[in-house]
């Protein structure tokens, strides 16, 4: 201490500004490191069943440690589909869970953020470009034994999700407009079909995402997680029925991906509570839940529901690390 303060005044200030910042570098990076426990699980999360006529377990892990699948869908076949939001791969996984990347994919694709198989077994896929929230725009493909053709480009500012009705018209939810999109089978004659209804109460914001085809019915489902609604709308048009409305109770849902299955019964993914919920008779009732993420939801014969763990907090957060390996989660549903 004698010998600093024997240190000319310059040389005295630079060696209190340097213990002084190193202190409190100290303890900002003691914070740092304190948050960080906070905020990340020592153990991963695995998802549970919460309805008794239902099993969960992990279906298959991907190979990424940046792999945030945001989206999954099942073709005919069985075959499942899952994409990567971070990279942009797209992986085929057999209905016995092995994981094989469709090559091309991770060179084209910026951003997956949504997926349907068409019934003649054509991948329709949704990229965002951009991981960046702030970037607007859009691209819809096809891939067809391997190969990635442009289907439809203009128009998006934040597409998200995609289905195809019985007549192969494709539908694809703008969440950046509140409207959804509807073309040919050829990606023709693109227009806007639908558009989110007008609230009474003017500070809601609505953000459709998710979309499913309801062969039963011929109508699309339509999810929206700020209003937290669910709609059904008739393929041929007329009036929007709203199937459920969560309003103002607690523990909002912020849905995400739907499916209807064969028998015309409606499952939604709850991302806002990492859960998958059955819709009956304007209830919801939870049926898994502890997902990491449950963005999306598929539907493939004869009882399983295929669900992609995205853990997307990680992606805007750069203190929360994901609960690794990303995965694939299936329910499988008891036999009626």
């Amino acid at each position: 201490m004698q010998r600093l303060l024997r240190l000319p005044v310059w040389q005295r200030r630079i060696a209190f500004f340097l213990i002084f910042g190193g202190i409190l570098l100290a303890l900002l990076l003691i914070t740092l490191l304190l948050i960080s426990n906070a905020l990340n699980r020592s153990t991963r999360v695995v998802s549970v069943a919460l309805a008794p006529d239902v099993t969960v377990r992990e279906f298959a892990t991907l190979p990424d440690d940046n792999a945030y699948p945001s989206a999954v869908a099942a073709a005919p076949d069985g075959t499942v589909y899952t994409g990567s939001y971070a990279t942009g791969a797209v992986w085929r996984i057999t209905p016995e869970g092995v994981v094989t990347e469709i090559p091309g994919t991770r060179d084209r694709i910026g951003a997956l953020i949504g997926l349907t198989v068409a019934a003649d077994g054509t991948l329709f896929l949704i990229d965002q470009l951009d991981t960046d929230p702030r970037s607007a725009g859009g691209i819809v493909f096809t891939l067809r034994d391997d190969t990635l053709s442009i289907f439809a480009e203009s128009g998006f500012i934040a597409p998200n999700d995609i289905a195809v009705d019985g007549q192969g018209q494709v539908y694809v939810s703008d969440s950046g407009s509140n409207q959804v999109w509807r073309f040919d089978a050829g990606g023709a004659n693109g227009a806007i079909w639908w558009q989110s209804p007008p609230q009474e109460d003017a500070s809601l914001t609505a953000a459709v995402t998710g979309l499913a085809y309801d062969a039963t019915r011929d109508a699309l489902i339509i999810t929206d997680p700020e209003i937290n609604d669910i709609y059904r709308v008739p393929v041929s048009g007329g009036e929007t029925e709203v199937l459920y409305h969560h309003g103002d109770r607690d523990t909002p849902p912020g849905f995400d991906g739907a499916v209807v299955t064969p028998d015309g019964t409606l499952y939604v993914a709850a991302l806002g509570q990492n859960g998958i919920a059955r819709v009956e008779d304007r209830r919801l009732d939870y049926i898994a839940g502890l997902f990491r993420g449950s963005s999306d939801v598929d539907f493939a014969a004869p009882n399983r529901l295929y669900v992609p763990n995205f853990d997307q907090a990680s992606i805007v957060v750069p203190l929360v690390r994901p609960q690794l390996p990303f995965a694939i989660d299936v329910i499988e549903l008891a036999a009626q």
